[in-house]
């Protein structure tokens, strides 16, 4: 399995979408997926098109439940047992799935037990002086620029705006290669949420949708996987 932490330090600024929509992404390139919501918010599903009252299946190092858009999607509760979720989460690392694990802006004790096998951290920045002042909070026992496995996304860009344009060169200047793209701001996001449906269904033509299947391209290309899904293994 190959294990992909999504988080942020700050809420509000998309990683449920990324993790759902990348999930997405990545299942529609062939790969075999699963999706966890580890957020109490428990709003994974909602991008999946799937309503407020419906409910995911718990996980469960056996558990197959049903695809949704190719994408194989748990519900975990952390802040009740993170060893156990830990241990569950692992104990699938037997499979050739990749696994996005949607920390949201919490879960730093399953992070930190889940980190030594994550072949990558995705933290989610938007282009506000708020998000991007919280980049010293990624980790606390380490500089953002030393940080190996870590690497961010800025979502909602919108590049009719001043502000925008200027915190995206910032942002390129100061994380260089940990940057692994930008995702355009495209109000069908939320209308697609709005309507119960998923985004590629009420929009095909998304922005955002171009952006994030770019995105899966990246993903994969650092996580060292080939496009059959198998792990490339390079000389040294």
């Amino acid at each position: 399995m190959t294990l992909i932490l999504m988080r942020s330090p700050k809420g509000g600024v998309g990683t449920t979408f990324l993790t759902a929509r990348l999930a997405i992404a990545l299942a529609d390139q062939g790969h075999e997926v699963c999706a966890v919501d580890c957020t109490a918010q428990e709003s994974l599903k909602l991008f999946f098109g799937l309503a407020p009252s419906q409910t995911l299946e718990m996980l469960d190092a056996e558990a197959t439940p049903d695809a949704i858009a190719g994408v194989e999607v748990f519900q975990a509760y952390p802040e009740q047992d993170v060893d156990g979720v830990a241990e569950q989460l692992l104990a699938r690392t037997g499979s050739g799935q990749i696994c996005l694990v949607d920390l949201g802006t919490g879960g730093a004790q399953l992070r930190d037990r889940l980190m030594p096998h994550a072949a990558l951290e995705i933290c989610t920045l938007a282009p506000s002086p708020v998000a991007l002042a919280t980049l010293t909070k990624v980790d606390a026992s380490a500089s953002v620029l030393s940080l190996t496995r870590t690497a961010f996304v800025l979502n909602m860009m919108d590049d009719r705006r001043r502000l925008s344009n200027d915190i995206h060169k910032l942002v390129r200047t100061l994380l260089g290669d940990q940057l692994l793209g930008t995702v355009r701001r495209d109000e069908a996001v939320m209308e697609a949420l709005a309507a119960m449906k998923p985004l590629s269904t009420f929009a095909p033509a998304s922005a955002a949708l171009t952006d994030v299947q770019k995105l899966a391209e990246v993903v994969i290309a650092r996580c060292g996987r080939g496009a059959s899904g198998h792990v490339q293994h390079t000389a040294a």
